[in-house]
């Protein structure tokens, strides 16, 4: 009798152990099991680049003003341009008009806007890939940064520059996993 009781949790133990087994992910050798379908290393980059919108010119000596009323209508036609967009992340430098430029963007997505330097190009691009790889990023800059920054991405200059009173242009950076980069370049108008 105690020997028949014994059998029983036993077989009950075999059996649960055998309806496992079957019902896991079948592994061959030297592959396992995908915990997250989504692997950000095997997704390419894109990185989003535009210039501040508008600022302010009254006052001439001022070294950090904010956006005239065309840049804040700029910086709303962008944010609705982008807010459709997986957006990771938002980069701006410490001068207002440019973090004024993604505020609406940050407030429809709810991100905070980084800050980065200026003029450290290549701190940038390592920031981006090591905190976003395989996301979309925007990326506010200068008249005389947005192109350096495209090529310490990898990318080409799509236009030789950029000038004092060119605002529109959008550029779309895509760095493929395997770090070739590709540039699109647009522009965006400010709605009517």
């Amino acid at each position: 009798m105690k020997k028949n009781l014994l059998k029983q949790p036993v077989f009950f133990l075999m059996l649960l152990l055998t309806v496992a087994c079957r019902q896991s992910p079948e592994l061959h050798e030297g592959s396992s099991a995908v915990v997250d379908p989504v692997d950000n290393a095997a997704q390419p980059t894109v990185v989003y680049l535009v210039r501040h919108a508008e600022k302010e010119t009254v006052d001439l000596q001022d070294q950090n003003p904010g956006l005239s009323a065309k840049g804040f209508a700029r910086a709303e036609a962008l944010g609705n341009l982008l807010k459709e967009q997986p957006i990771g992340a938002l980069y701006a430098t410490k001068y207002i008009r440019t973090q004024h430029t993604l505020k609406p963007l940050s407030d429809s997505l709810s991100l905070e806007i980084l800050q980065y330097e200026a003029n450290d190009f290549v701190g940038l691009k390592e920031r981006v890939l090591r905190n976003h790889q395989g996301q979309t990023v925007v990326v506010a800059g200068h008249s005389n940064t947005l192109l350096p920054i495209l090529e310490a991405f990898g990318a080409k200059r799509p236009v030789p520059d950029i000038s004092e009173q060119e605002y529109d242009y959008l550029f779309k950076v895509t760095l493929a996993p395997d770090g070739k980069a590709t540039v699109e370049t647009d522009h965006y108008s400010v709605n009517p």
